[in-house]
């Protein structure tokens, strides 16, 4: 039976080897970046935030163990990104494919890890675990609509045409799918950059608006009010929303709500008590001593009573 020491440096090796394998994963997306359509361009700079967020909690982990995480990435890192270099120029398919099966391995190595974690550890790695999840799962998602796979939608929870409405593998900037909705999907193009909210995504942002605002809403011409949900679609806010309320329960997940900002003003620590006088001393009283010279003369004027009460 092993030590627990002899677990304990186990965890760091894999840990070390995960914050590389993350690493070479963040390397093949900005390889792939230049190659990729604008809105698959953001699917992917919602996976590099992913990959990063996951570097640095898995580096916390290792310092909290005593030691020193390796954040290069090493030859792994420089392989991959070659690799996904020329994927990326052959086929936008063919890359997705590779990025899902590293995701994949990921989700293992990090299923495996979890088994032997505890406390804080255990806690980081659940979230690293639902990030890799979320991520594979999107990328399932778009292959299968994009090479027509028979066996890639039976992974998925939920039908094809809940991930993709219109037929064709599109990525909505704020929910990386094309989900059906009630509203309409929207689109921007030149003279403006490149945006698409899908319908779904549309009917979302519609209510994340402030009651006041929303009431106001249906008074302004179309084109106002579609430029203000894109702004708010593609505002970090809302995306957070979308990957707690609709990518997570998409990859099984439970949804991953933020707590809302009245209830975090009550959940504060514990006040310690401000120490007072020892007993028996006089309190209100504070004795100074000053320095000589010109930096002493400051202090007493600075707290000069007479001249304090005067000048307030």
């Amino acid at each position: 039976m092993m030590s627990r020491a002899a677990v304990s440096v186990s965890l760091q090796r894999e840990l070390g080897a995960l914050i590389t394998r993350e690493i070479a994963g963040i390397a093949a997306i900005d390889a792939a970046i230049p190659h990729a359509s604008p809105d698959y361009v953001v699917m992917f700079q919602g996976a590099k935030n992913g990959k990063q967020a996951n570097v640095e909690q898995l580096a916390t982990i290792v310092r909290i163990q005593g030691d020193a995480p390796d954040e290069n990435g090493g030859v792994r890192k420089a392989l991959t990104r070659s690799q996904a270099a020329i994927t990326a120029r052959v086929s936008t398919t063919m890359m997705l494919r590779t990025m899902r099966l590293a995701e994949i391995e990921l989700v293992n190595r990090y299923s495996e890890t979890i088994s032997r974690a505890h406390g804080v550890m255990l806690r980081a790695l659940a979230k690293v675990l639902a990030r890799a999840m979320v991520h594979a799962h999107l990328l399932t998602a778009h292959l299968a609509m994009r090479t027509g796979s028979k066996t890639d939608p039976r992974v998925l929870l939920a039908p094809l045409t809940d991930y993709f409405a219109r037929g064709e593998a599109r990525a909505c900037m704020r929910c990386h799918l094309d989900r059906p909705g009630v509203a309409h999907a929207l689109e921007r193009r030149d003279p403006h950059p490149y945006t698409y909210i899908c319908g779904a995504c549309h009917d979302d942002v519609l209510g994340e608006f402030p009651p006041d605002l929303a009431v106001q809403m249906d008074a302004w011409p179309r084109e106002v009010r579609e430029a203000k949900v894109m702004q708010h679609a593609i505002g970090r806010v809302s995306k957070l929303n979308a990957i707690g309320r609709v990518l997570y329960p998409l990859a099984g997940l439970a949804p991953d709500l933020p707590t809302p900002a009245a209830e975090r003003a009550v959940v504060v620590p514990a006040m310690t008590p401000t120490p007072g006088p020892a007993p028996g001393e006089r309190s209100g009283v504070v004795t100074i001593d000053y320095d000589e010279g010109p930096e002493g003369d400051y202090v007493r004027a600075l707290l000069a009573v007479r001249e304090t009460w005067q000048n307030w």
